[in-house]
């Protein structure tokens, strides 16, 4: 993301918290089932309860709270740019590892996780980039990032009402840019009509 879409994007999420708080309000959600989109994210991660999980633009780490109460004991590292969700987020749990960075800047040859994990991150329409190249480059970053898979989350240009300012995916523009990245890929688009969920894998049926 560029410095000038970087710095809306903070100001944007710093004023909400300031008005709503630890609130999905502030995070720009209206969908009235909280766990929806995670239930689908983690469906890959929660066949392997001890894996290691690198949760980008993690907000205020509520993914490391739904995970734990499905029994999940693995290593949640939360990423995120916005110093105010990050300052909630260590209140609300003192006991994880939480990071200001940008998953663009991440090393892979300094550390690679399991589960790479984006929800909600691909939804603000930039100005000064191509979405699409962003959205791509992300992607790319956060597959070589993983051990096993990524795993994202995106609003569907099929959603049934659209609004201005926000980033809408074409499904089929997604499920091409995973397999740019690998053989296999997966896409849900059945839970809900907004949404869609895409997964890169590493390895299909034990061939990488």
């Amino acid at each position: 993301m560029n410095a000038v879409d970087r710095q809306r994007y903070v100001d944007r999420y710093t004023r909400r918290v300031r008005e709503h708080g630890y609130s999905r309000r502030a995070l720009g959600w209206s969908n009235p089932d909280p766990d929806l989109r995670f239930d689908v994210l983690a469906e890959p991660i929660l066949r392997s309860p001890g894996a290691s999980v690198l949760d980008v633009g993690c907000g205020f780490a509520d993914f490391y709270r739904y995970l734990r109460r499905t029994g999940w004991n693995g290593r949640y590292t939360g990423i995120d740019i916005v110093p105010a969700l990050l300052e909630i987020a260590r209140d609300l749990q003192t006991d994880i590892d939480l990071r200001e960075n940008d998953v663009c800047e991440l090393d892979p040859n300094d550390a690679t996780y399991d589960y790479v994990v984006a929800s909600g991150i691909f939804n603000a329409s930039l100005t000064g980039e191509d979405n699409q190249r962003y959205i791509a480059d992300t992607l790319s970053r956060m597959f070589a990032l993983c051990e096993r898979a990524v795993c994202a989350d995106f609003l569907s240009t099929r959603h049934p009402s659209q609004t201005e300012g926000i980033c809408y995916t074409d499904a089929a523009w997604a499920l091409q840019t995973g397999f740019s990245l690998s053989r296999a890929v997966s896409l849900r688009h059945d839970y809900m009509a907004s949404d869609f969920s895409l997964f890169v894998y590493r390895e299909h049926n034990g061939v990488r």
